[in-house]
């Protein structure tokens, strides 16, 4: 049977080893890092979409309630103000996201705000009649501008 002092200091030993063990492994980086835009643009697309989704489902309530007011809205403008502010809430959740993320303002900003022109874009639609179809297309051809600004972004700011 061993003794209780000499037990309690290898107890001591032990655990220091462990402790030290455990902060070496934290301070280690991984060689495979995760590529998250992607995803962090998913779940800001998902805010959109659900922003988008709220707008056409309430403007009809609206609609009644100030029909004297609202009636000179036309079925297009209703739909490029709901992809105006489903726009507008995907650059909010994007910039949330980024910012959660690296903890940096400036990071989230120069990552976010490569969106802002889609903003513009559905904003400007929403009072002048521009065909849906070309919007579409307009933005589509942006996002992709966008997403390598937003990607290149968030991998300058991992560089050491």
């Amino acid at each position: 049977m061993r003794n209780a002092p000499s037990s309690r200091s290898e107890d001591r030993a032990i655990l220091t080893f462990l402790v030290t063990q455990m902060r070496k492994w934290k301070k280690k980086r991984s060689t495979c890092e995760f590529h998250d835009t992607p995803m962090t643009l998913l779940v800001a697309s998902f805010g959109g979409a659900c922003a988008f989704i709220t707008v056409e489902n309430t403007i009809d309530d609206i609609m009644e309630s100030w029909s004297h007011h609202v009636n000179k809205l036309l079925g297009w403008q209703i739909d490029m103000g709901a992809i105006c502010v489903g726009t507008l809430t995907f650059i909010i959740f994007l910039f949330i996201l980024q910012f959660l993320e690296t903890r940096s303002k400036i990071t989230a900003w120069r990552s976010s705000a490569p969106w802002l022109p889609l903003v513009g874009l559905t904003a400007i639609a929403t009072p002048i009649h521009i065909p849906f179809y070309l919007v579409a297309t307009i933005g589509g051809v942006y996002c992709v501008w966008a997403y390598r600004r937003t990607n290149g972004v968030r991998q300058s700011a991992r560089l050491p």
